[in-house]
């Protein structure tokens, strides 16, 4: 059997020899007719244990840190950040380092973890205003139909001016509107293209105006 030694300053000793005299007293008491085992068998026994104990432990931090980091990792495949609100001037290094601290003392975690995770924390984090700059402008259904309602309405509006605004006027009006609404997204650019298109050949097609109405109803054209 290979020999292995065990140094121990003297505050364990005294506290490993109290835990031994102890295990004798209850194996006497237990009326074992075996003598307990020396002091070096014992003390070979609990190290093991102690080790197989730690190394139970350490699996399970590790673990827990692991699902720690690929939560944070995952955040942006899924559409989310991890974002940092300054409140009352804290810097960002002071936040992330008392939410690692906050996660490491609820979840029991080994102190060393806490450097990780801050770390992790400190590089995946954005600010706010980062967070709001990359989020696209999100519409809701009802002003969605209410903004393609009030662009139809415009156009028709146009189309019974177009004598009075001329054909070019009366295009650039549709397709300035068409333009807002492709920017805002709430039109594709094919749809854009295509209206714009048909108002363009009714503009151009329809019948000019006599010189009297430009003169006579210049104030009714609508604007």
């Amino acid at each position: 059997m290979a020999v292995i030694e065990i140094v121990l300053n003297e505050t364990d000793h005294t506290r490993l020899q109290g835990e031994y005299n102890k295990m004798c007293e209850t194996w006497s008491r237990m009326g074992r007719g075996s003598l307990p085992p020396t002091f070096e068998q014992w003390l070979g026994v609990r190290t093991a244990e102690m080790d197989e104990a730690t190394t139970a432990a350490d699996l399970d931090d590790m673990r827990l840190f692991s699902a720690i980091e690929r939560l944070v990792t995952s955040l942006p495949q899924h559409g989310f950040s991890l974002a940092h609100v300054t409140k009352q001037g804290v810097a960002r290094s002071d936040a992330t380092r008392g939410l690692a601290e906050m996660l490491v003392r609820d979840f029991k975690l080994q102190a060393q973890y806490a450097k990780r995770i801050e770390d992790l924390f400190e590089h995946y984090a954005k600010d706010a205003r980062e967070v709001a700059d990359q989020a696209q402008l999100v519409i809701t259904n009802r002003t969605f139909g209410a903004l393609n309602e009030a662009y139809r309405q415009l156009a028709e509006r146009t189309e019974t001016s177009v004598q009075k605004l001329g054909p070019d006027r009366a295009i650039g009006r549709v397709e300035g509107a068409a333009a807002i609404l492709v920017g805002m997204e709430v039109m594709s650019r094919e749809s854009a293209r295509e209206k714009t298109k048909d108002f363009k050949i009714m503009a151009r097609s329809a019948p000019k105006g006599k010189w009297t109405d430009k003169i006579f109803k210049g104030s009714d054209v609508d604007e």
